[in-house]
């Protein structure tokens, strides 16, 4: 039932709702008066919503910043990789991944596997959608980094997550069951604005790690017309990113989640 809320909810607070529905009931309301008030909303709306740089400055508060590549001196045990950059919807699919706008993700770890970093993938991650799909990202993305000449050896897989709050779950239940006996030094790897909820959750289950942010979406601050002005209508679909992973956090928090 979480699930399902936590989807519904995320419909209501995207942002084009905002800038939308206000402007559809200026055009065929009846009364006067909120015409003009829903007009009003819906281009403030859309002005604020489009702002990279007003954007830029609160993605920048919420994404966490770790350690970088450099500071890592001894390979980690394991990095664990959360789901949640591929695109279950594109074709053809039967012989490629398909990534989406996260995939940065999956590119900056898998960077970091090459250096030397983490000796092992842990993948964790299955459909988060509640319809369409049933693949499982982490069996999906085992299948990728095969083909991408990574030895199985060096590949876990935790299948079935569906929410962040299970992959720090499910994960510690896999690290308990094949390391009885050890206790793997574990690097944490998620999207800087992921990363506050995920520490969130994995603290929650009493795992130890180290953060290490990837797929920042804060910029640098640019003093021209485009950032400062000019809307921006990416600006708007990244407004929604942000927005669900407060709404996420504080959802979590009411749960007990983290």
């Amino acid at each position: 039932m979480f699930f399902v809320l936590s989807k519904v909810l995320f419909f209501l607070i995207q942002p084009i709702n905002w800038i939308v529905w206000p402007l559809l009931y200026t055009m065929f309301g009846k009364n006067e008066k909120w015409r003009k008030k829903t007009l009003i909303v819906s281009l403030s709306a859309g002005l604020f919503f489009s702002n990279h740089f007003i954007f830029n400055q609160f993605v920048k508060l919420w994404e966490v910043d770790t350690i970088t590549t450099s500071d890592i001196k001894k390979p980690y045990d394991i990095g664990i990789l959360l789901g949640g950059y591929s695109n279950f919807f594109t074709s053809p699919d039967e012989d490629r991944h398909n990534f989406n706008e996260r995939g940065a993700r999956f590119f900056q770890t898998y960077e970091l596997y090459k250096k030397g970093k983490f000796k092992k993938f842990l993948l964790t991650g299955g459909s988060g959608f509640m319809f369409g799909t049933q693949k499982s990202e982490a069996v999906l993305t085992r299948e990728l980094l095969l083909r991408l000449g990574v030895p199985d050896s060096d590949i876990l897989v935790e299948p079935g997550s569906k929410n962040t709050f299970e992959n720090a779950l499910f994960t510690h239940e896999f690290l308990e069951e094949k390391y009885k006996n050890e206790t793997p030094n574990l690097l944490l790897i998620t999207s800087a604005w992921h990363m506050r909820r995920s520490m969130g959750c994995f603290d929650r289950v009493d795992l130890k790690y180290t953060p290490f942010s990837v797929d920042f979406i804060g910029e640098e601050n640019r003093y021209v017309p485009g950032s400062l002005i000019i809307p921006n209508s990416e600006t708007i679909w990244r407004w929604e990113i942000l927005m669900k992973e407060m709404i996420g956090y504080m959802a979590y928090r009411a749960r007990g989640y983290i």
